[in-house]
């Protein structure tokens, strides 16, 4: 509540506005889950409490106008939702669009995905060296259990998987198994 208040020249001379004015701020606000899934369908609402007519309503994502998701409903629908998604959205009203809501962040969770194995040695692969192989991927939240397999059988956990002193024996195909509590995926 905001009151006014008139002070003259004239000594102890004032006067107050009673009742007061009531200031209201209208803005726009982003409703989004803070987390979903990947495959699940997400809904993010820009909300406003002022009273426009036939307002037409745009999305951005990280800043970007999305040109496609230009709505007269208030709601954006992601369906199905990919690790694409994830960004920072924002909403604004057409003839307004200087006037933009605060962005508001849509974190999704997916498996592992892209899941390569580089070696590194000591110099020439050859008997008696050393090599370690290492295991990375893309994946929210992060890979959580590396798993190595040479052939079908596990041979070891962790990102890193290292042969001392390399043997004839240890000739073979090595893969890869990320896992994170989204799901899994193996090297190729």
């Amino acid at each position: 509540m905001y009151y006014f208040r008139i002070i003259t020249n004239v000594d102890r001379e004032r006067w107050w506005g009673y009742p007061g004015v009531t200031l209201t701020v209208t803005d726009l606000q982003v409703i989004a889950p803070a987390e979903v899934t990947e495959g699940q369908s997400a809904v993010l609402i820009c909300k406003t409490t002022c009273s426009l007519t036939d307002p037409t309503f745009i999305w951005y994502k990280n800043r970007r106008d999305l040109t496609t998701k230009t709505t007269k409903s208030n709601e954006l629908h992601l369906q199905p939702v990919s690790s694409e998604d994830a960004g920072s959205y924002s909403c604004a009203v057409r003839g307004y669009e200087h006037l933009p809501s605060p962005a508001q962040t849509l974190r999704v969770r997916y498996p592992p995905k892209r899941v390569s194995v580089s070696i590194s040695s000591s110099g020439e692969i050859v008997e008696g060296s050393s090599v370690t192989l290492t295991c990375s991927s893309d994946a929210n939240p992060p890979v959580e259990i590396y798993t190595w397999f040479k052939g079908k059988t596990s041979v070891g956990k962790g990102k890193t998987y290292t042969i001392s002193k390399i043997r004839s024996v240890d000739s073979g195909e090595y893969k890869c198994k990320c896992s994170n509590e989204v799901g899994h995926q193996d090297s190729i």
